[in-house]
């Protein structure tokens, strides 16, 4: 059930970059997944959307404002689906202009420590030591102040269930759990940067279960 939850947020992001235009507003398009969501079948959104553009990326729960998707170079768009029961959560990064060497430079630090975290999960695991494998790669970029989140949280009837991954989080990680990881760098005049992803814990590992793009220049708006 989560995984076609990830499929249906999937699908109603295709959508909505297809149709972005520097003229819509994060409120547009807000609105727009949501619609998208229940029209390949959800019953809705996950919970209310983020869609930040430009320095509003940096506001990690930032509530979509009337301003066009066009004032800023990039937009955060934060959304899940509900499929009916059970929940995705996903975050995904997308230029809407050409992709500044900062941008580029952050964005894959950010999703460096991404791809720690989801490869430290694993049966056994502390919470805490999947946040640390994660927060490490941006401690040591230089920007773990940017970092000020735990790196994710369950999913599943709720949007926010345990476990947390995060800071002092010794809760050991069983075959079943889902979380998301989704570790970000934001800076309030420049923006934020954030890439999340549902990662189901199995027997032996784990398994992404939302397959999003993310490699930057996939995730470029035409």
């Amino acid at each position: 059930a989560t995984r076609r939850a990830c499929q249906l947020a999937r699908r109603a992001l295709e959508v909505v970059r297809a149709k972005l235009t520097a003229e819509m507003s994060e409120r547009e398009a807000a609105a727009e997944l949501e619609y998208q969501a229940r029209r390949f079948g959800g019953k809705g959104l996950s919970f209310a959307p983020i869609v930040g553009v430009g320095t509003r990326a940096a506001l990690p729960h930032g509530t979509p404002s009337d301003q066009r998707i066009g004032e800023g170079d990039f937009v955060l768009i934060d959304w899940g689906v509900n499929e009916g029961l059970y929940m995705s959560d996903l975050t995904r990064v997308l230029p809407t202009a050409r992709i500044s060497p900062k941008l580029r430079k952050l964005y894959n630090v950010v999703l460096e420590a991404q791809l720690a975290g989801i490869a430290a999960i694993r049966p056994g695991v502390t919470c805490e030591s999947v946040d640390q494998a994660a927060r490490k790669i941006i401690d040591e970029a230089g920007y773990g102040k940017a970092f000020g989140h735990g790196l994710g949280h369950g999913i599943g009837l709720e949007i926010h269930e345990g476990p947390r991954l995060a800071r002092g989080e010794q809760t050991l990680l069983k075959a079943g759990m889902i979380v998301t990881v989704e570790p970000g760098i934001y800076f309030p005049k420049w923006g934020g940067i954030r890439i999340e992803d549902d990662v189901l814990v199995t027997r032996s590992g784990h398994e992404v279960l939302s397959d999003v793009p993310k490699d930057l220049d996939a995730c470029l708006v035409a």
